[in-house]
């Protein structure tokens, strides 16, 4: 599946941790696209490093 296809699936459903994800591409999506998400404490753009992003 294409980073654009996996995109297309995705949308702003008012989930906002790691523990609500359930992919790396889903995480970096909704800290991308959706308000007060709280998946990047170190700021540093990859979202659930300890989780999904590693």
């Amino acid at each position: 599946m294409s980073t654009k296809s996996a995109a297309q699936s995705f949308s702003c459903d008012g989930r906002q941790h790691c523990s609500q994800m359930t992919s790396c591409a889903e995480a970096t999506y909704f800290s991308n696209h959706c308000p007060n998400t709280k998946m990047d404490g170190n700021h540093d753009g990859v979202p659930c490093e300890q989780q999904w992003c590693n």
